[in-house]
């Protein structure tokens, strides 16, 4: 011990060192880090500055755009001006007549040169100014020419004003004297006052004209080397100083051509002090200015020096328009004006735009600084801190591994740490070493060990992976399994348990494993596990035993009972019927003790296997209420079905398995309730997931049970006190058998009970829905009327006004004949329900009030009904079929006789009579489908015929060369000889013989051309009694026929009349042909399956037309109309494409999976 201890100081010491300079290496990683977050910050904060001064500019340049967009419009306006006054001007100066101007506008012009010229219609005026000597030349035309210049001036001033420009504009003559100012200089434009009148200097009329032509034409010259624009051109001129204002402006220049001849030099002028201001930039921080096309600075929002405009000009040369140039002095763009005339341009310097974003930096510095300052604080809080804590730690820890190291060298439990590559032990403690007897200097484990090790960590994933931490026992030494037990004295075998988990050590993956000596433990097991083997061996013993003497006793038991039976019915013995009815009642008794002890053993043996298959709960709780309502007797018991609507579907489960439950817990209320009410409840809800649950509840007023029977109740070989005091036997096993059903169909089931009150035992079984099923009606019917309901029991009420309601009935229940009176007084129901509580003499005294027909519901009433009174129809109330067929009757006829009224019920089930006509018709019937072959051999035995069935056309072509038939029946689709072939066939032997056709109902639209195919006629598949007897009855030869009427009426003639009526079978099965037709299919499809999937590996497209042809016609008798679906969609793509396709292939593996999935075939074994 001390020197481990030892050891363990001197490597304390030397971590403690290094622990040392990993603590500065540290704090210059801390240090380091934490400059680099201060940086980041820093270039975030930088990056959020140059965020916000693009938005800025963003802002500037769109502000920019939206100037020179309004610019470029009132130069567009400027020019469209210009080219208006052209046309006005031709106008007017080509009419050939035209108003001479006014005599005042003369005499003004006569005498002081100058006139003040109007347009009413917009009460806005111009001057016109005409120097003497154009006066004077123009002599006696004065007036004309008058007119015409001042129309031309005043339709100018109108096409001015309409398009809103605020600019002056001049009409001034070049080869006369003339003048026109619009508007009057006597009106105010945008950005000026009202000048003087020009009539008050008249001596300078002339003066003012001319300077204005020469202006003009000065800058003409200047800007584009000629005195005068050419026709139809359009210049801007300036800036120049207005002489008009004496003002800088630029204006927009043509010339009116008279022909050839340039007469009138027009001008629009635009003020560079207004265009600033409508130029200027937001926030005054910036310049924007107007260039031309010529890098000429037309106008600017601030004055700007030499050297700036120089540097703008060459910037905007060299910058394409729309892009940001960033230099020195600041920020440039430009966006383009109109076509010719320049552009844009705005400067804004590095120092306006930090004013202009001077609150949005000030909170970006601001918010930094807070930052960078909550870092540094928060590093030398919390930096040194951490360090230390740290160092603190790793002090701690490494005096926890010191403390360690001695706990691993002196605890009790081997320790080792093995290496996962190669099961290499790289550290143990002592006692590990002696456990797996490692040599001095070795470092692996054992083989069996390693193996053992492997055979728990395969390469698949596994539980102890998952779990990360496993176990296993092993030998401390390797045995073989073959090897003799040790000698006597001998010393045991020792076991070692491994416990061990996943870890890193040392850079590598290794398992630290904690090693125990588990040899008394082990020891301790086997015995136990021998024991329980033979305590197992002993139970199935017993089972076997129940098993095989149930067997051997129900064996003679049936033989006794089978002749028993038959002894009953010899005539003679009616003395001793008392004796033979013990006998029958008490061997009843002993077959069900054999079954339930059978049941039992099969329960207990893991044996007993549930047949899910699709089922109407409706159907087998009826069956079931039917089949115990006769117990009731004598006795003063009611007993009540209360089968909700939610019942009425199509689910998937063990109905016989489920009927069994239900039967034994009725059969024990009805042998435990000698007087009072037993009530069978059952509805179907769904659970949170939406899975549909089968609900039943049998409750019962028999004497009840206590709690220590009710802890006990389902518990073998346990009966309760009252039922072996009374004589009821049995075997205790019923119970624990419905219990242990309910757990094989993931079910429950439970008892409530109070001593003289009576028991209530709950069952819930989760069923499947048949997919497409649908457990709700899609659509409730329309309102249909009223019923009256009286009945004594409140939930017998409910449940039927669930029933009425679903059959489109508003109902109103009542529970007293007092109750239903007073109703009859003032309302008329469309039909009266009453239950079997109450005698006909009730019934006839509410009929007396008013004269409705009614339905008597009672529990050992008829299955279909039956008149009892006038308008009086008795149903029972087992069977809601024939309940809502008794009120669809009373409903009709109402005021009918009974003798009607049975009539009408009769009428309602679909049937037909035998035929004389076909009795002992001999009938071949070629078919390939078992199921078809079933149901058509049934229904020709019902109408009388004898049918024979061949698989194919060659074996019934065989079949008729042995034996005489009448009328052949053939499916159109078979294997080896088809309906086609064995037709021709039977014609070439005999040409007379009735053939019909029997094809699947999708292949009615060929009906009419069977007769050209050679049939002599047509039945669908599967087809109606009514229809098979009309189709059989077309086609017998009248002879044939006469001779069979004449041979049925000589034989009895009142059985004509007894015959009863045959269902349609193809149309209203009931529930036990649908489950006998509908088990047929599965043990059908379970051979007939793989052939499909041997089709597809075939890509056979004839062969699949085949097969889903034979399919279709079983599908439509059980009823499945998707499948039968699927069946046709296969046949049409067959008959649509000659060869295989993918769609072939996807819809026929599609088929397969839903009918194994449907039938529960994928677990049924291959035959």
């Amino acid at each position: 011990m001390q020197k481990i201890l030892d050891r363990t100081q001197e490597s304390l010491a030397l971590a403690f060192a290094t622990l040392a300079q990993n603590a500065k290496r540290q704090q210059r990683v801390y240090l380091a880090t934490i400059g680099s977050l201060m940086l980041v910050v820093a270039i975030f904060a930088l990056v959020l500055a140059v965020v916000a001064g693009l938005a800025q500019l963003d802002y500037r340049r769109t502000f920019a755009s939206q100037n020179a967009t309004d610019i470029s419009l009132l130069l567009h306006q400027e020019e469209s001006f210009s080219r208006r006054v052209e046309l006005t001007f031709d106008y007017y100066y080509t009419a050939p007549h035209v108003r001479s101007a006014p005599e005042a506008v003369q005499q003004s012009i006569r005498r002081t040169g100058v006139v003040r010229g109007k347009v009413d219609r917009i009460d806005a005026g111009f001057d016109m100014l005409v120097g003497e000597a154009t006066t004077t030349a123009w002599g006696p035309q004065l007036g004309e020419k008058l007119g015409r210049l001042y129309e031309a001036s005043q339709s100018t001033l109108a096409t001015q004003q309409a398009f809103e420009l605020q600019q002056r504009a001049t009409l001034v003559g070049l080869t006369e004297d003339y003048a026109v100012i619009l508007p009057s200089l006597a009106q105010p434009v945008a950005g000026k006052a009202a000048a003087a009148k020009l009539s008050a200097v008249p001596q300078q009329q002339l003066a003012f004209v001319r300077t204005l032509r020469e202006t003009l034409e000065r800058q003409l010259e200047a800007q584009t080397g000629r005195r005068l624009p050419g026709k139809g051109e359009r210049v801007w001129l300036g800036p120049y100083l207005d002489p008009l204002e004496n003002v800088p402006v630029i204006s927009a220049v043509s010339v009116y051509y008279d022909g050839g001849t340039p007469t009138t030099l027009i001008s629009m002028n635009i003020r560079l002090d207004v265009l600033a201001r409508r130029i200027a930039p937001p926030g005054d921080e910036g310049t924007i200015l107007l260039m031309a096309a010529d890098r000429r600075i037309i106008a600017s929002s601030k004055p700007l020096g030499m050297q700036t405009g120089k540097m703008l000009q060459q910037t905007v040369a060299a910058t394409p328009s729309h892009v940001f140039h960033y230099g020195r002095e600041g920020v440039i763009f430009h966006e383009p004006l109109g076509p010719g005339f320049g552009f844009l341009v705005g400067y804004l310097p590095w120092g306006a735009l930090a004013v202009a974003l001077g609150w949005q930096l000030a909170v970006i510095a601001a918010l930094t600084a807070l930052i960078l300052l909550a870092v540094a604080l928060t590093a030398r809080y919390f930096g040194f801190r951490l360090l230390r804590n740290a160092f603190a730690e790793t002090s701690r820890s490494l005096e926890s591994e010191t403390i360690n190291h001695v706990l691993v060298s002196a605890t009790p439990v081997g320790l080792c740490v093995v290496r996962q590559g190669d099961y290499s032990v790289l550290t143990a403690n002592a006692l590990a070493a002696e456990l797996l007897s490692i040599e001095p200097g070795g470092n692996r484990l054992p083989p069996h060990i390693v193996g053992e090790f492997l055979a728990q960590t395969p390469g698949k994933p596994s539980a102890a992976a998952i779990a990360r931490i496993a176990a296993f026992v092993v030998a401390a030494r390797p045995q073989s399994p073959a090897s003799a037990p040790s000698e006597e004295g001998a010393p045991p075998a020792r076991f070692l348990q491994f416990t061990y988990a996943p870890a890193r050590y040392a850079g590598e993956n290794v398992l630290f494993c904690a090693i125990l000596d588990v040899t008394a433990q082990t020891l301790l097991e086997q015995q136990l596990r021998h024991a329980q083997q033979t305590s197992d061996a002993m139970m199935r013993a017993r089972t076997n035993f129940f098993a095989a003497m149930s067997h051997e006793i129900r064996t003679p038991l049936n033989a006794l009972l089978g002749n028993l039976e038959l002894f009953a019915r010899t005539p003679g013995l009616e003395a001793h019927s008392q004796r033979l009815a013990t006998l029958s009642v008490a061997s009843d008794a002993l077959r069900r003790v054999v079954n339930d002890i059978l049941d039992f053993s099969k329960i207990d043996a893991g044996e007993m296997l549930l047949a899910n298959e699709p089922f109407r709960p409706i159907d087998e709780f009826e069956n079931i209420a039917f089949s115990h309502a006769p117990l009731c007797g004598d006795r003063a018991i009611r007993f009540y079905a209360l089968l909700s609507p939610t019942l009425d579907c199509t689910l998937i489960g063990d109905r016989m398995r489920i009927a069994q439950v239900v039967n034994n817990l009725l059969s024990n209320a009805f042998k435990f309730t000698s007087s009072g009410k037993i009530t069978l409840y059952a509805e179907v809800k769904d659970d949170p997931q939406g899975r549909p649950t089968l609900l039943c509840r049998i409750s019962d007023s028999g004497a009840g049970m206590s709690e220590e029977l009710l802890a006990r109740l389902f518990k073998p070989f346990v009966q309760g006190a009252l039922g072996t005091s009374r004589g009821t036997g049995g075997t205790g096993l019923g119970l624990v058998i419905c219990a242990r059903l309910c757990e094989l169909m993931g079910g429950r089931i439970s008892a409530e009970s109070v001593p003289g009150v009576g028991s209530v035992f709950h069952v819930s079984i989760p069923l499947v829905a048949v997919p497409g099923d649908q457990r709700t009606p899609v659509a409730i019917p329309a309102s249909r009327g009223t019923a009256l309901v009286l009945c004594t029991e409140r939930q017998a009420g409910e449940f039927l006004d669930g029933w009425l309601q679903r059959a489109g009935w508003s109902s109103h229940t009542v529970m007293s004949l007092a109750g239903a009176e007073a109703w009859l007084k003032a309302n008329r129901p469309a039909v009266l329900i009453v239950s079997g509580e109450y005698d006909l003499e009730a019934i006839v005294g509410l009929r007396a009030l008013q004269a409705v027909g009614v339905v008597w519901i009672t529990s050992g009433g008829p299955t279909r009904p039956e008149a009892r009174a006038q308008g009086v129809l008795e149903v029972s109330e087992f069977s809601r079929t024939a309940c809502l067929t008794a009120i669809e009757l009373a409903v009709e006829g109402a005021s009918a006789a009974p003798a009607e009224a049975s009539a009408a019920a009769s009428a309602l089930t679909p049937s037909v009579e035998i035929d004389p006509a076909l009795l002992g018709l001999a009938v071949l019937v070629a078919e390939d489908n078992p199921l078809i072959q079933n149901l058509i051999a049934e229904q020709l035995v019902e109408l009388g015929c004898v049918p024979t069935i061949a698989a194919d056309g060659k074996q019934a072509l065989a079949l008729f060369e042995r034996a005489p038939f009448e009328v052949v029946l053939t499916d159109v689709h078979m294997p080896v000889m088809d309906g086609h072939e064995l037709l021709t066939a039977l014609r070439e032997r005999h040409a007379e013989l009735p053939v019909l056709a029997f094809s699947a109902a999708a292949e009615e639209q060929q009906a009419q051309s069977w007769h050209e195919r050679g049939f002599n006629g047509y039945v669908s598949k599967p087809a109606s009694l009514s229809e098979l007897q009309a189709a059989l009855l077309a086609v017998v030869p009248a002879p044939a026929r006469a001779a069979r009427a004449k041979a049925a009426s000589t034989a009895e003639s009142a059985s004509a009349d007894s015959v009863a009526p045959v269902a349609n079978v193809a149309s209203m099965l009931s529930a036990d042909d649908k489950a006998r037709y509908t088990a047929m299919l599965r043990e059908h499809l379970q051979k007939d399956l793989p052939r499909l999937l041997a089709i597809v590996e075939e890509e056979d497209v004839r062969a699949l037309a085949g097969w889903a042809h034979s399919a279709s016609g079983a599908f439509v008798v059980v009823q499945e109309p998707e499948f039968f679906d699927q069946c046709r969609q296969l046949q049409r793509l067959c008959a649509d494409n000659s060869e295989w396709t993918t769609e072939m292939d996807e819809r026929a593996i599609s088929l397969h999976e839903a009918l194994s999935d449907h039938y529960g075939l994928d677990e049924q074994p291959a035959r």
